[in-house]
């Protein structure tokens, strides 16, 4: 079984205590992530599998999901960036303008913007704090 590690960090995300979770857990048949974030525990989980429903309410969650499932080489493309501060406000201030985008994401169950999820996960490992 290989465990992942979560591809970005999640400001109170739970990645340094998911041994603790799955130790208590075990190896559940139905795991139920509600604030999905990075998946920092389901992606530790040190079992095979079973059936594994993750929720979150944050558009840009879902949408670097999705992205990354159909288009990880946009993704990556799109968060291959040295860490500058000029394009860190730039691309914070262009993701949170984007509204049509997060209603489109809500209505199109197959829609996603690879360009918004690299944006997204580049900002997330780079900015200080939270609120990217």
């Amino acid at each position: 079984m290989t465990i992942h590690k979560a591809p970005f960090p999640w400001f109170g995300g739970k990645s340094r205590v998911a041994h603790v979770v799955w130790d208590r857990f075990g190896n559940v048949p139905n795991y139920v992530e509600p604030f999905a974030g990075s998946l920092a525990v389901m992606l530790k989980r040190p079992h095979e599998a079973h059936t594994e429903t993750v929720n979150d309410k944050d558009c840009y969650v879902a949408n670097f999901w999705r992205a990354l499932q159909r288009d990880p080489e946009g993704v990556a493309f799109h968060a291959d960036n040295p860490v500058n501060e000029c394009d860190l406000h730039a691309r914070h201030l262009w993701l949170h303008q984007q509204s049509e985008f997060r209603e489109r994401l809500k209505r199109e169950p197959e829609f996603y913007d690879a360009r918004v999820a690299g944006y997204w996960c580049w900002g997330l490992c780079s900015w200080i704090g939270d609120n990217f």
